[in-house]
């Protein structure tokens, strides 16, 4: 007996044909630190997985993609608050938000930030360059790609320096020791160093060296500094999801199978069997042929005619030989490939599993059939209690420790905003019951209304604004009563004046004549 086996050429391989090329490779060593995971690679993930983007998507919408948003340090409103500490406060608002609205000129900080972001969700890192102004301040940032940016070794020396504490309200200069690392970009295999945020020393861009106090920098050779965003303490960061990188392989994997199956559809898998005969080299060709053609809708209606020959055995009873009889039987073997939803579970439970590693619920990746108001609510409090307000406030008080003392602004600081869960009628009915308990003035009101209306609302200066007003029975201010009953008397009286005034005039005239 001989089997041959006849399978479609390889017309799809599935296999990337990318090359994940290091260009720090050699250039590794006392230095420049090798990340523990091809940047690149981790870069690219996002392309092959069908649910990595999403979750990035979700993050980068929920932290930063509300913008930036300013609060006072203090309590502005608050008794014994002198005016000029106010007036202050309001200035340095002023220079804040103007600082914030143009880091950079062509993009808003959000988009800025978004891209990071996306690089610390894909790679475990994220980097901000800082521009300086003629004046020694913070003035710009530029976006860093983080597939080309390597980390060099934390020196061994540490540098004193002066930094800000903000101590009473103002802030004080201490000085402590640090130690700061270098950062090196390669594009195209020409590189450029960066330091560290708030390293004082003066660095060459070109060779990385420190020059020395008195030396003076030749033009154009300045080292910018470079803010580092990582998930992890380590020196350089671990993307959440490096766990799962095995089930985002077998999902791929899955996914081309899959494609593989419905590309090749029609051709069903099957055995030929021959019996007491075999088949002609011209019919095994054919069959090559039909395997590797059996693709396409313009392939779904042909025939195959498979021809075979039978063996020669004698027969003693007449003395000469004849054929056997060929039977040729094609017997199925299409219940042992997958069905179209065979990976269906192995990718439901692949995406639950990258979820988890974002501790996204799966509203957030555009999955919510099973969701109603109450458990969506609900699931979106959750996540932004346990994920996204943790998340902004770690960059907020970031961004505030290193340029609030730089800007000298002390009352005030920046804040990431984030979506308002409240509902206005909700909110309306339990105000109602504070107010007709006498819980609350007007000017304390004055700031949601605002939010409600979608304006910034002053509040009134009149000290009777600052108390709660009482009620009636019915819920109306009695003050309110009060005060138009004033304006009624005070309408008569003045109806009354006019009328013995018209009447004096006409006394006066009729005496005349």
């Amino acid at each position: 007996m001989r089997t041959r086996i006849i399978k479609a050429g390889d017309l799809f391989t599935g296999e990337s044909q990318q090359i994940y090329d290091d260009e720090f490779s050699g250039e590794y060593g006392e230095e420049i630190l090798s990340p523990p995971y091809n940047l690149k690679q981790l870069k690219t993930m996002a392309e092959y997985s069908t649910i990595l983007r999403q979750c990035v998507e979700a993050y980068k919408t929920n932290i930063v993609g509300f913008g930036f948003g300013y609060e006072y340090s203090f309590d502005y409103n608050a008794d014994g608050i002198p005016a000029s500490e106010q007036k202050e406060a309001r200035k340095q608002w002023t220079e804040l938000e103007e600082f914030i609205n143009y880091l950079h000129y062509d993009e808003t900080p959000k988009t800025i930030f978004s891209h990071m972001l996306e690089d610390r969700e894909q790679t475990g890192n994220g980097y901000i360059e800082v521009i300086r102004n003629v004046a020694g301040k913070p003035s710009g940032i530029e976006y860093m790609a983080s597939e080309y940016v390597r980390v060099c070794k934390k020196q061994k020396e540490a540098q004193e320096v002066e930094m800000s504490v903000l101590r009473s309200g103002t802030f004080e200069t201490v000085k402590c020791k640090r130690k700061f690392r270098k950062f090196v970009q390669m594009i195209n295999g020409q590189k450029v160093y960066f330091k560290e945020y708030g390293d004082p020393r003066k660095m060459s861009k070109k060779t990385g060296e420190y020059y020395g106090e008195d030396e003076t920098v030749p033009a154009g050779d300045q080292a910018t500094e470079v803010l580092q965003f990582k998930i992890g303490a380590g020196a350089y960061g671990v993307p959440r999801w490096i766990g799962h990188l095995i089930n985002m392989s077998g999902a791929r994997k899955a996914e081309e199978l899959n494609y593989r199956y419905f590309l090749n559809g029609r051709h069903v898998p099957a055995a030929v069997m021959v019996q007491g005969g075999m088949l002609t080299e011209s019919t095994i060709k054919r069959l090559q042929e039909y395997s590797n053609q059996v693709q396409g809708v313009e392939e779904a209606h042909k025939w195959l005619i498979i021809e075979a020959y039978g063996e020669e055995e004698g027969n003693d009873v007449d003395g000469y030989e004849e054929n056997s009889n060929v039977k040729v039987e094609i017997k199925s073997l299409a219940e042992m490939v997958q069905d179209d939803a065979l990976f269906l579970e192995y990718d439901r439970t692949h995406r639950a599993k990258l979820r988890s590693a974002f501790r996204l619920p799966p509203l957030y990746t555009g999955e919510a059939d099973e969701y109603n108001k109450a458990t969506a609510d609900t699931a979106r409090k959750i996540t932004e209690e346990q994920v996204f307000q943790p998340e902004r406030e770690t960059i907020a008080g970031k961004l505030n420790r290193i340029f609030l003392p730089e800007l000298n602004i002390s009352k005030v600081r920046l804040k990431l905003k984030g979506p308002d869960f409240r509902d206005p009628l909700e909110m309306a009915r339990a105000i109602g019951s504070i107010i007709r308990g006498n819980g609350a003035s007007p000017n304390d009101l004055r700031d949601l209304a605002g939010e409600i209306l979608g304006k910034d609302l002053e509040e009134w200066p009149e000290e009777e604004y600052n108390r709660p007003l009482k009620m009636n029975q019915q819920g109306f201010p009695v003050e309110l009563e009060k005060a138009k009953k004033r304006a009624g008397q005070q309408s008569d009286t003045v109806m009354i004046m006019k009328d013995i005034r018209d009447y004096l005039q006409r006394v006066a005239y009729h005496d005349k004549r």
